[in-house]
């Protein structure tokens, strides 16, 4: 049976191998949506520009929103895909030598210094992993507006 100091570090291992995990399901979603963007605008744009339209208020305004959504879930996925400073190890040489001008040479502090350095890091990495959730959600948000936009102008030109 694991003593409390293991299962200790074990959670904080386990709380920073699932943030990666989060983190790559993320990215993950990016070019499923940037493909889905690029259908919808291939399959609509043929019924907004033609025979000088889009034309009318309602019809500009939709070929806007529409574009706009476009362009908004492009950003979105290059920020999604672009390298952000996250971590999801802890340096090997730094935690040995922290705990040696701490003096901490045995178990069980050993995995309870660990334990933190993991919670450290899992800490310093939420910012980025709450932006790239927002990201996430603006992206789909972004190509709603896209697919409605777009229908609405190519439902009213026809």
């Amino acid at each position: 049976m694991a003593s409390i100091e293991q299962r200790v570090y074990e959670l904080g291992c386990s709380a920073l191998a699932d943030q990666e995990r989060h983190i790559g399901e993320v990215r993950a979603r990016a070019p499923a949506i940037l493909a889905a963007a690029t259908v919808i605008a291939s399959l609509l744009a043929g019924s907004v520009f033609h025979a000088g339209h889009p034309r009318g208020l309602l019809e500009l305004s939709a070929t806007v929103v529409g574009l706009a959504g476009a362009g908004a879930t492009l950003l979105c996925v290059v920020l999604l895909l672009r390298p952000h400073e996250i971590g999801f190890s802890v340096d090997a040489r730094a935690a040995y030598r922290s705990m040696w001008e701490q003096g901490i040479l045995e178990q069980p502090m050993v995995d309870l210094a660990l334990a933190e350095a993991f919670e450290e890091r899992r800490h310093a990495n939420l910012s980025a992993v709450e932006r790239l959730g927002r990201l996430l959600s603006l992206a789909l948000g972004s190509l709603v507006l896209e697919t409605l936009g777009l229908a609405l102008a190519a439902a009213v030109s026809s």
